[in-house]
């Protein structure tokens, strides 16, 4: 108990640790060392270890633990306590003592730093003013050489010789005058106004003298004069200069005279004939410029190429030859553009430099060249020519649309050959230009997509006002114009890799022939799909005028019922008229529909046909078997009521085939010559055929299944 009582050191920052109090207490007494402890917490958390009278007597109990640890403690440590308080007497005197040295020697302190900060301060003016003395001096020095250097231009550029051209003389004078300016940027306030003025008009002085130095060099057969004058220019850093005046004095005047309407209606060979004498000019007078200041040439810095000739030569263009960029005439506007293409190719070569090219592409004059050609008003053009032909073929009545065709040995129908012939018109020479290409092939399918828009309108039938009066004759028009226009589907289709090729073959570097296959081919499938749809509509149509007949074959029991008709031993006319649409599309169409094409024709047809045929035969069989029931129930009714033997006569009626015995042999009869004449065109087959078989089995059964009842054979 004592030792839990003693005030200890706590391991986690803290000075001392509670002592320990008994152990009923309802609360923890750690909780009293907390930096955040709030009585109403405390009061809060321990609420439910008891009643708060618990908790004021377990307070009263700590409490007297505490005062009772601190007693102790006071006593353990007496002995500090007194040694303290006597060690304390007399300190206020010592440290009095100690404060007036330190006071003072404050003092010193800050005035040595005050004396420091104003020799500091001092200096520091001194170095500003050796600053500004040595710029002063500096520009004095240099404005002695202004001085110096303006008597020596003066006396260079302004004697006597005033209007002599020496190289050497041009030459100190270039070099004078980068000194003179280099010496100006640090003088220019001691500078007055007859120094700046001399100075100006010594710069335009050398100028001049180099602009009719660089004339006279250009007219010099051996390009040393020339090469020394641009590289005059390049020193003084006038390299502009000296193109603005090559641009100015030679370039404009010859343009002056070479471009314009007059010359392009005077010249013999039109565009053409200007772009060769502009190239001429380029050829005779710029050829010691391009070979000095091309790019591994012996002068840098220079481009008369860009600067000085393209510069003027498309200013006058714009200004002074204008018409050429006229989209009116699609056909001249083509030959110009085409024309004005080579001429830019010429140029390009005439650089010769990819970085060089580059830069005369990149430059904004040339930008403004490109777009006064109106392309999109000249494809525009082009469009309406392209487009109108084949619109106005798709915009025919439907009367043309259903009895026109061609004879060319491609289509049967007119909409086609047009499309193909819009197609070929979108790439061919005199049309086609290289920087439309996405148009044109956007064109190209837009021509492919409103072919197929035009076959999707001409699927569906015209309305039959006359079909009474003419209702055969309508059907084989309507079924002829569908065959054509199945075979010119699949020849269309055909036709896209020709396509593909005509379009590969204009296309520009960076387009992968892939993806026109792809883009082109999706028009492929299209026209594939319209395909299978025209062919289903063809069979609807031979389905159409091939049922009808079927609606003679609920007559055959009245033929033979009470009519006491021979034994049927062939077929009803019904079955050949059911027949011969399918036959007469065959033999007529088998030239443009072949092989397997024609077989799934047929089988559609037949299949939809013995389906349809099949059914009314079983109703026929069924309606038969009901009725002779009816008759064998009413028989058996008499025989009873009656005693007489059976004759002769009534025995032979028994062998002899009965009404409904020949109406089965008939449609027996009717089932085996349409399977016969299926199973003859070409490869159909029986199972080939929706419901064939068990047609002829349908009609097998009632045959036997009669000769069962009967018990005597057919």
């Amino acid at each position: 108990m004592e030792e839990n009582s003693a005030p200890s050191a706590h391991s986690g920052g803290e000075l001392f640790s509670l002592p320990a109090g008994p152990a009923t207490l309802c609360f923890d007494k750690n909780e009293f060392m907390k930096k955040t402890f709030s009585v109403d917490e405390f009061l809060h958390e321990n609420r439910n270890a008891g009643s708060l009278e618990i908790i004021r007597d377990d307070l009263g109990l700590y409490l007297k633990v505490l005062r009772s640890a601190m007693i102790e403690l006071i006593n353990q440590d007496y002995a500090d306590f007194v040694d303290l308080s006597a060690n304390l007497i007399g300190l206020d005197q010592q440290i009095e003592a100690i404060g007036a040295p330190l006071e003072k020697l404050r003092d010193e302190v800050g005035q040595v730093k005050n004396a420091l900060e104003g020799s500091m301060s001092e200096i520091a003016n001194c170095l500003e003013q050796k600053k500004l003395l040595r710029a002063y001096k500096k520009s004095l020095q240099s404005l002695r050489r202004v001085q110096g250097s303006l008597e020596k231009l003066e006396g260079m550029l302004l004697s006597e010789r005033k209007h002599s051209i020496d190289a050497i003389l041009l030459e100190r004078a270039a070099l004078e005058s980068i000194q003179l300016q280099f010496n100006i940027k640090f003088c220019r306030n001691f500078l007055d106004d007859r120094q700046q003025q001399l100075a100006q008009d010594l710069w335009a002085e050398l100028l001049a003298r180099l602009r009719s130095y660089l004339l006279r060099a250009l007219d010099e057969t051996e390009p040393k004069e020339l090469e020394r004058c641009l590289r005059i220019y390049c020193t003084l850093d006038e390299c502009a200069t000296a193109e603005e005046v090559f641009r100015k004095e030679i370039v404009a005047p010859f343009m002056s005279r070479v471009i314009s309407e007059a010359s392009l209606q005077n010249s013999p060979q039109g565009l053409t004939g200007i772009y060769n004498q502009i190239l001429d000019f380029v050829s005779i007078r710029m050829k010691q410029l391009c070979q000095l200041t091309k790019r591994n040439g012996k002068v840098k810095g220079y481009n008369f190429i860009v600067h000085s000739f393209w510069a003027e030569v498309e200013r006058r263009m714009e200004t002074n030859m204008s018409s050429i960029f006229a989209p009116g005439n699609p056909d001249a506007f083509y030959q110009k553009y085409k024309c004005t293409l080579e001429f830019l190719e010429r140029i390009e070569q005439i650089i010769d430099d990819a970085d060089d090219v580059e830069q005369f592409k990149a430059h904004a004059q040339y930008r403004s060249f490109q777009l006064r050609w109106n392309l999109p008003v000249y494809f525009q053009i082009r469009f309406q020519e392209i487009g109108s032909g084949l619109e106005a073929s798709c915009s025919e009545t439907t009367t043309k649309q259903l009895t026109q065709t061609i004879s060319a040995s491609q289509f049967n129908v007119a909409q086609f050959s047009a499309a193909l012939t819009a197609i070929s018109k979108c790439w061919q020479e005199g049309i086609f230009l290289p920087q439309l290409f996405h148009r044109f092939l956007k064109l190209t399918l837009q021509i492919l997509a409103r072919l197929s828009v035009w076959c999707e309108e001409v699927f569906r039938p015209a309305p039959k006002k006359d079909a009474e009066n003419v209702p055969q004759e309508e059907e084989t028009v309507r079924i002829r114009f569908l065959v054509a226009l199945y075979s010119d589907l699949g020849n269309i289709e055909l036709k896209i890799p020709s396509i593909v090729n005509l379009v590969a073959e204009k296309s520009p570097s960076g387009v992968e022939r892939t993806e026109l296959e792809s883009v082109i081919g999706e028009s492929g499938n299209v026209f594939r799909e319209k395909r299978a749809q025209l062919q289903r509509l063809i069979v609807q149509q031979l389905i159409a005028v091939s049922l009808p007949p079927l609606r003679q074959v609920s007559d055959i029991p009245r033929l033979y019922r009470k009519t006491n008709r021979d034994v049927p031993n062939r077929c009803c006319p019904y079955v050949e008229q059911m027949l011969t649409p399918t036959d007469t599309f065959r033999r007529s169409y088998d030239s443009m529909i072949v092989g397997d094409e024609m077989r799934s024709f047929l089988i559609g047809v037949y299949s939809h046909v013995t389906v349809q045929y099949y059914q009314v035969i079983d109703e026929v069989l069924t309606s038969v078997q009901k009725t002779e029931e009816s008759l064998r129930r009413l028989k058996n009714l008499r025989d009873r009521s009656t005693t007489v033997a059976p004759t002769a006569s009534s025995s032979n009626d028994r062998t002899a085939p009965s009404d409904d015995d020949k109406i089965r042999l008939q449609l027996q009869a009717d089932v085996l010559h349409f399977v016969r004449y299926v199973e003859e065109q070409g490869n159909v087959k029986r199972q080939d055929v929706e419901k064939l078989a068990e047609l002829v089995q349908l009609v097998d059964d009632a045959i036997k299944g009669r000769v069962a009842i009967s018990g005597q054979p057919q």
